[in-house]
């Protein structure tokens, strides 16, 4: 059996030199000897579970490895089920760990699409930033095909980054087995804290990467001190900083808070310097990372991470990102949804650039982009502007609003909603019917779209109360009587956290309001085009 000499072994892991910083990634794989041999060609997941247990992580693994150099033929050892072995060993060792360390691994068909994207970006050398066990990055080498990766390992052109010893090694004995021994010792593994100081990207780089999604108490002090490391206190938020930074393209996966959250608008500023686009999904009812997680925190199908992908173009003399709006899929659609075409179909073609006056981007859905053009061109006041501290007459709007935004006369049976009081009952009846139509809703999954409307946001949405006729000011208050006398046929209540009231009206009510305010607004269009908004599938109307 022709086994690596001592001098490629210690060579797997060896001391990298990256930008004039050393870094320290050593395993040592033993000799293969007849009882391990004999031990590793039955080897079964019963078998991988007691080592882990027994051994510890790092100790099977480094086993593991040196049979699958040695070449070892056991199925069940394949590299293909490298990335769930090591995951289940995770969990084994250290259930927190995964939890508190903010992976999420990368499903396959996302894996493609980034890697599809990343393919037609410029940059010599290929950098996967925290790469794990290797899912980006093996994909995009398969994606560009055999004789092209083996071409940039050969030249060093490939850098692995990651904190994670064990799984750096994993990701890297891949890329031996799959791509010849003799590229072993050109690629760049580079075992660090990717944030430290001392370590920086190769120039004419482009990146790849699912960096951390987990939250620091301090800066370190090993860290550059930026604005956005002491505001965000993010991991995920340093990590893009730096790569967009450091690299001349990039593809990130990383959730989707940076884009409207006011703790990230310094990041938004850095973006202001660079161009591309960014897609972005809900986590319901299908979720980006799908799949089974392994552990007492991930043995369910589905997570609370709303992520986004961006896309760092830099493309000549352009500046900003364009967006998609927040969507929305069900799993059965995933297959068709996952394809780079279908959603570039989704991003608005205008670039933007935040400011002081306007910190958020706009996730506005394509096909009614010329009535948030107009809405917010028309509007001259904000729903601050009309609200008053003890008015006669209230409103309360529930803040959890799923699919659509309600509001009701007076304050509603549960917990979770914002109160407003109006002093002027035209006022009243326009913001009323304003909640109960899908301009309210739609303003939330613009700049939000998260678990609840922040109360903030529903205060600074534009209205256009004073380009009423009295004709549209009579229309507002009779549909708010109608519907506030005929609420409690249409009240709903849920006991899964205490009482929760909320009203279902028919949607004849919210196509009504509707159309009056696009006639108002002067846009020619059907009020059905706001059903994509609350529709729960992407590719088709579903409501």
């Amino acid at each position: 059996m022709n086994c690596y000499n001592q001098a490629s072994i210690d060579n797997l892991d060896k001391d990298k030199k990256i930008s004039g910083s050393y870094t320290d990634c050593q395993i040592i794989l033993p000799r293969i000897d007849m009882a391990m041999l004999t031990k590793y060609n039955s080897y079964i997941l019963e078998d991988y579970i007691f080592d882990i247990e027994t051994l510890g992580l790092e100790k099977s693994w480094t086993n593991i490895l040196s049979y699958v150099l040695n070449d070892g033929n056991n199925k069940f050892l394949s590299t293909e089920n490298f990335a769930e072995l090591y995951e289940i060993g995770l969990a084994i060792q250290d259930k927190y760990a995964k939890k508190e360390s903010g992976q999420y691994y990368t499903p396959d068909d996302v894996a493609t699409v980034m890697s599809k994207w990343y393919k037609d970006l410029q940059g010599e050398a290929i950098c996967d930033v925290a790469c794990g066990t290797g899912k980006l990055i093996l994909t995009y080498l398969d994606i560009i095909g055999y004789e092209k990766a083996r071409s940039l390992l050969q030249k060093g052109l490939v850098y692995l980054f990651d904190n994670d010893k064990v799984a750096l090694t994993i990701c890297k004995t891949i890329l031996v087995c799959k791509y010849g021994r003799d590229i072993e010792n050109k690629i760049n593994a580079i075992y660090c804290d990717f944030l430290s100081k001392d370590i920086t990207l190769p120039n004419n780089c482009k990146v790849i990467s699912n960096p951390p999604y987990s939250s620091v108490n301090t800066v370190s002090d090993t860290w550059e001190s930026t604005e956005v490391a002491k505001k965000t206190k993010e991991l995920y938020a340093i990590f893009m900083e730096k790569i967009i930074a450091q690299s001349k393209c990039s593809v990130i996966i990383t959730p989707y808070s940076f884009l409207g959250g006011n703790k990230f608008y310094s990041l938004r500023k850095i973006m202001n310097r660079y161009n591309g686009f960014v897609v972005s999904f809900d986590n319901v009812p299908g979720n980006v990372f799908c799949g089974r997680k392994h552990g007492i925190f991930n043995t369910n199908t589905a997570n609370s991470v709303r992520a986004a992908i961006t896309v760092v173009e830099n493309k000549t003399d352009i500046k900003g990102f364009k967006f998609s709006p927040l969507i929305r899929f069900k799993n059965e659609e995933r297959a068709a949804l996952f394809d780079t075409h279908v959603l570039e179909s989704f991003i608005d073609e205008k670039y933007q650039i935040v400011n002081n006056d306007s910190t958020m981007y706009q996730r506005c859905v394509k096909s009614l982009s010329d009535v948030w053009t107009k809405w917010n061109t028309i509007s001259k006041k904000i729903l601050k502007n009309y609200i008053s501290q003890n008015g006669e007459y209230t409103l309360s709007m529930p803040n959890t609003c799923r699919y659509f935004t309600t509001a009701s006369s007076g304050i509603m049976n549960r917990n979770g909603q914002i109160v407003l009081s109006f002093n002027d009952k035209h006022i009243f009846d326009y913001i009323f019917c304003m909640i109960n139509s899908s301009f309210v809703y739609w303003y939330w999954r613009t700049y939000d779209g998260g678990i609840t409307f922040p109360k903030g946001l529903l205060l600074n949405m534009p209205v256009f109360y004073d380009k009423l006729t009295d004709e549209d000011i009579q229309f507002f208050d009779e549909m708010a009587d109608i519907m506030i006398e005929c609420a409690n046929k249409y009240t709903v209540t849920k006991n899964n956290v205490g009482v929760q009231e909320n009203i279902k009206y028919p949607r004849w009510y919210r196509d009504k309001i509707n159309r009056r305010l696009l006639d108002i607004l002067e846009c020619n269009i059907s009020e059905k085009e706001f059903d994509i908004i609350h529709s729960n599938m992407a590719l088709e109307v579903n409501l």
